[in-house]
This record gives structure tokens, sequence and C-alpha cells, in this order.
């Protein structure tokens, strides 16, 4: 008789142990459903839409919605709203209802989150009537004979970001153990995936704001390029025009000058060359970023070009009593457009000269691994590790700039891209702060025909 008693306890509480057992494994199918959608959808609509309908279908809930609270903060929004009839057929009513002002403390939606409780509710009015007609609310509750309504708070970092309504066609006391259980590990997958779906629409935002804040600047910047293309041309021709009369001064075409009159007439011309030189440096810079530069190499007598440059320049190094001298051996002419590496040539020399106080430049010419190597070495202000890391960039004036007057930021920049265009290359050298720099220049030499 005993052993019939227990043997009826153990079988008790193996069907208990089994029914427990098949809950669980019902309730981790229905975690992963959802997993699933967490993983498939993105968007915070899409994702609370197939949420709500899996619970609807699974549990036979006639009423299942998603309200998400607004990023300001001052209402839920309806993001899915899934209905179960009579007949087990899922519909998803189209989520334009109207949002809740967090204000309207009646609603039991506000009431809910304002607590951060759950809560149950016999009027499903009480949930949705701020939000539809009077006849849309009778609607859903004659179609799914709705008794009790529950509420969750969709909690995340001590704050609620959102309310899962459920609508029961019995009474919330007749929930099963599996239905409890369910809701006690689903309100977190949901939380976790509202949260990635609003980080996913918040980064789409600001992907999509960058984009066009993006064109405009690109825009803005063709502007520039153009009015700086125009302005820049426009320039061109009265200091050609200058140019042309300073050279009719010094050829005595207007008449003889005195000695000082003629060094008048040398500064003006150094100073209208070191406009057209910017002049230049614009321009390329225009046709740089539209992809427009252009260079015409031919052989060029590179010690030609570096004694013209230096000769032009050297009153202005006796104007600072800096020497400025030359060493340049025979090397074999280079491939390179001699107006474009005459500008190159101007650019480093009159940097050099601009930036040296005391001592003087040396300008040299060698041969380096069969390319022509043209070095600008000079005693000046040096450069810091800083200055060499960022001296090519465009509008980079590197720290001794404070000690000049004017510089415009773009020569070095422009002069990199013009001896890339040309097959070239050009390196900054110092050994510090105050001991002076040196820029080096390689150039490819004319190929000899076999």
């Amino acid at each position: 008789m005993n052993s019939a008693v227990n043997l009826d306890e153990v079988n008790r509480e193996l069907y208990a142990r089994n029914a427990e057992l098949a809950a669980r494994n019902k309730t981790l199918s229905l975690l992963r459903k959802i997993d699933d959608i967490t993983l498939t959808a993105l968007e915070t609509g899409d994702m609370t839409r197939k949420i709500a309908g899996v619970l609807a279908k699974e549990f036979y809930y006639p009423f299942v919605a998603v309200a998400v609270r607004e990023r300001s903060g001052r209402k839920l929004i309806w993001q899915s709203v899934a209905c179960l009839d009579r007949s087990a057929r899922l519909c998803h009513i189209p989520g334009d209802w109207k949002p809740i002002p967090l204000t309207k403390i009646k609603n039991a939606c506000v009431r809910c989150l304002r607590t951060s409780r759950p809560a149950v509710v016999e009027r499903v009015s009480d949930v949705i009537g701020e939000s539809v007609t009077a006849q849309t609310v009778a609607l859903i509750e004659r179609a799914g004979e709705i008794k009790d309504t529950l509420l969750f708070p969709l909690s995340a970092d001590k704050s609620v970001i959102g309310i899962l309504v459920v609508g029961l066609n019995r009474r919330a006391t007749e929930l099963s153990r599996y239905e409890r259980d369910t809701f006690s590990s689903l309100l977190n997958l949901v939380t976790i995936a509202i949260q990635k779906a609003q980080t996913y629409s918040s980064l789409l935002e600001t992907t999509l704001k960058l984009r066009s804040a993006n064109r405009k600047l690109k825009e803005l910047d063709a502007l520039k390029t153009e009015f700086l293309s125009i302005a820049t041309h426009q320039l061109r021709t009265p200091l050609a025009v200058t140019k042309g009369y300073i050279a009719m001064l010094e050829g005595g075409m207007l008449g003889k000058l005195n000695p000082k009159q003629k060094q008048t007439v040398r500064t003006v011309e150094q100073s209208n060359e070191q406009l057209i030189l910017l002049v230049n440096h614009l321009l390329d810079l225009t046709r740089i970023e539209s992809g427009r530069l252009q260079v015409r190499p031919e052989p060029v007598v590179a010690q030609e070009l570096i004694t013209w440059t230096v000769d032009f320049l050297r009153p202005r190094a006796l104007e600072k009593h800096l020497t400025l001298d030359a060493k340049l051996s025979t090397v074999p002419p280079v491939m390179a457009d001699p107006e474009k590496l005459k500008e190159v040539l101007m650019n480093l020399i009159d940097n050099a000269l601009k930036y040296t106080e005391a001592g003087g430049v040396t300008i040299s010419l060698d041969l380096a691994d069969g390319r022509a190597r043209i070095s600008v070495k000079d005693t000046g202000y040096g450069l810091t590790a800083s200055d060499k890391a960022r001296m090519f960039e465009m509008f980079s004036t590197g720290s001794a700039s404070k000690h000049v007057k004017t510089t415009s930021g773009v020569g070095l920049y422009v002069c990199r891209k013009i001896l890339e265009a040309m097959g070239g290359d050009i390196m900054a050298e110092s050994k510090g702060k105050g001991r002076g720099s040196t820029f080096t220049v390689t150039l490819p030499l004319v190929q000899s025909k076999s």
C-alpha cells in the first residue's frame, strides 16, 4: 500500500517537472524567435511589429502593442499594434495612431511609465483612448473580447523607454505559469531590441545629415574653387602689365634712371614677382582641387634655372644681409616642366630667405641614386617634429610663421603636387628649432635613347 502511494507521488512529481520543462522549452523557443527578430530587423517599427505579431500568435492574445518614448521624452509613440480575431487571424493596424503626451496622467500608459511598475486595467480605452476614436476602441474590444489589459514598462538604465501592452480575452489572474515566466524573461529582450533599433535609427539619421552636410560643403568648396580661379586669373592681367612697365623702366625705354631709381624699380620688380608667384600658386591650387593640374615635361638644364633664380633673388638676400650661394655640379638634363620647376625653385629659395635672419642660404645640385638632387639649405628658424609632419599639407604654416610678415600656407603643398606630377619628390630635414632646415627636391633624368 505504501509503495503504491509513493509511486503516485513520484508520478505526480515527474509530471510536474515534465510540465515545467515543457514550459521552459516553450519559453526558450519563443525567446529564440524574438532574438532572431532582433538580429534581422533594424528599424524600430519593423522590429516591434514582428515582436507584437509573435506574441499575439503564440498566446492567442487579441491585442498586443508597443509604445516607445519619443527622443525628446515628451510623448509615447505607438510603434506597432497587432490584433488577433476570434479566428486566430493576425492583422496589424496601421501605425498612424496619435502619440500620447506624457502630460496625460489619466492615461494608463503614462501612469505605468511614471511608476515604472506593471499594471492591469480593465478598459482598453484607458490605454489607447488618447490615440484613436471611440469607435476604434469599441471595435478592438468587441473583436477580441478583451477583459483585462496588461501594461509592462520597458526599463533601461533606470529609465522607461517604452510600454508593452497586452490585451487578454480572460482575466489577468488566469495567466499560466508559462506566460508569467515568459514575460519576466521577455521584457529585457524587447527592451534591448528597441534600444538597438533606436541606435540604428539614430545612426541612420546622423549619416543622412552628414551626407547632406558633406554635399553642401562640396558645393561650397566647388564655388570657392571657381571664385578663386576667376579672381586669380583677373589678377594676372594687371600683374603682367606691371611687369611689362618694370621691364621698360629697367631697359631705359622711358628714360635713364639714376642709381636710387634703379634700386626702387628693382624692389618693385621683386614685390611684383612675389605676387605673381602667389597668384600662380593659387591658380595651381584650384587646378589641383579640380583635377586639372597639367605639367608638360621636357628636357631642362637644371643648372640654368637655378642660376637664374639665384641671380634674381640675390638682391633680396643682400637687403637682409644674407649670403646666397649656389654649388652646382654638372648633371644631365632633367625631365620637368620648365615654368613649373621655376615656380618650385622660386618658392623654396624665397621661403629660405624669408625664414632666415642671419647667415645665409645655399643651393646645391648633384646626382643621387640616378636622379638629380636639388637642395636648398638655410641657417634659419628650423623645423620642429610637428612642422615636418605637416609641412607639405595645405594651409600648413609651421611654428616659425609668427616671425614672418606674409605666408599663404599653400606654397609647399603646391610644390609637392607639381613635383609629384613631374615624377619628382620633395622632403624637409632639420636638426631642430633654430638650427636651420634643408629642402631637397629629386627629379628624373632624361632617359637616353638606346
